[in-house]
């Protein structure tokens, strides 16, 4: 079963990126976090893996605003 947060967290992931499988494995290659099929379309994070996959969402917004204050910066 599927817990509201795994849902929303699992939607978080789909819009920054689409999920990238080897095809074999249902996990995405850019932020390891499940997805509904080995060839999956979208996130379905585990219960374990919420806390995770938040931090990571969390690293590249940061990661997103300081690449754009350098490009800022260099103008």
């Amino acid at each position: 079963m599927v817990t509201p947060e795994a849902t929303l967290v699992g939607s978080r992931l789909d819009e920054h990126h689409t999920p990238e499988t080897n095809g074999r494995m249902p996990v995405c290659r850019k932020c390891g976090a499940r997805t509904d099929a080995p060839a999956g379309h979208h996130h379905q994070p585990a219960e374990r893996e919420l806390a995770r996959s938040d931090t990571w969402l969390v690293t590249q917004l940061r990661m997103s605003h300081i690449q754009q204050a350098r490009t800022l910066r260099q103008q």
